[in-house]
């Protein structure tokens, strides 16, 4: 592994580059900037889910259509590509863990709160 963290994509191989890595302020984001922000965190989503097996219960195929899921899912994006940049320190991924923890079980609320279903989504009430 070299020194950006790469990750797999279908077929194609990515490199991340955690010095462009910011948090985004989803409201403040135009129609085109929402529509590019989410198709590369659409590829970190797919690299997660196959990297750690998750499953509809974190992560259902209708996740952008959640406001509250592209929220969490965005700032687990940012926080691991902090995490895994050449400047962090070795504990960085570690802590990337537990956060990815806590972000898990907040995953698990609010996609049981969506009452969508792996082949049924549920628009908001």
């Amino acid at each position: 592994m070299t020194s950006n963290q790469p990750y797999r994509s279908g077929t194609t191989n990515r490199r991340v580059d955690p010095f462009a890595a910011f948090a985004l302020a989803w409201p403040t984001l135009s129609a085109d900037e929402t529509d590019d922000a989410l198709a590369e965190l659409e590829d970190w989503i797919d690299w997660l889910r196959d990297r750690y097996h998750l499953d509809h219960r974190h992560l259902p195929h209708c996740w952008a259509l959640h406001s509250e899921l592209i929220e969490e899912l965005s700032a687990l994006h940012t926080a691991w590509q902090h995490s895994y940049a050449p400047d962090a320190d070795g504990s960085a991924p570690l802590r990337w863990h537990d956060a990815f923890d806590a972000g898990r079980q907040r995953l698990l609320d609010w996609v049981a709160r969506t009452g969508c279903r792996p082949d049924n989504h549920r628009e908001h009430l």
